[in-house]
């Protein structure tokens, strides 16, 4: 197991800015989250609430305190408000969309960090390059196999996002 921790001097690093750092976790476009918007609006301040999917998805990002990912679960945080997301309700709603998908191979944290924006991403393979010699080659498929497949805990306040990866989740090449 590794662990990469990313902060908002990462962010500055690499030239961009992001106001609040657990947020990134929703600044993707990933589909994980829909069918949990209407429980993640509970965390939004109550002026907040009633608009929408597509509203509550974009302003998730900004009022975002704190969030736990494991294989068991999703907890997010926010003023005081907490929601969480199970591997079991995930696995519901996945058992109806796609029945023969075998959802015991789950990774609830990899899927959650697919969410996340580009900025965090990045910031997350300089880390792992700069940090653990981990060089993850290009392209975004890759990018999105390598993160469901390896990441087995999220962690993120204000001060830094914590990523743990499993690297030996990663197929072994001949040779090795």
């Amino acid at each position: 197991m590794v662990y990469v921790e990313v902060t908002n001097q990462d962010v500055r690093d690499l030239s961009a800015e992001v106001r609040n750092l657990p947020g990134a976790i929703f600044g993707g476009s990933g589909p994980l989250l829909r069918p949990f918007l209407s429980k993640l609006e509970e965390i939004l301040p109550p002026e907040k609430r009633g608009r929408g999917d597509n509203y509550v998805s974009s302003t998730l990002k900004a009022h975002v305190d704190a969030v736990e990912a494991d294989e068991e679960h999703i907890r997010v945080e926010s003023e005081g408000r907490a929601v969480e997301i199970t591997r079991e309700e995930l696995a519901a709603i996945l058992e109806e969309k796609f029945p023969t998908l075998a959802h015991q191979n789950l990774n609830l944290p990899g899927l959650l960090f697919l969410q996340s924006g580009p900025v965090l991403q990045t910031c997350t393979l300089q880390r792992l390059s700069k940090d653990h010699g981990v060089r993850v080659p290009g392209g975004r498929r890759t990018l999105q196999y390598v993160f469901h497949t390896t990441v087995v805990s999220v962690g993120a306040d204000r001060e830094r996002v914590r990523i743990e990866f499993d690297l030996d989740r990663l197929p072994k090449l001949l040779g090795d």
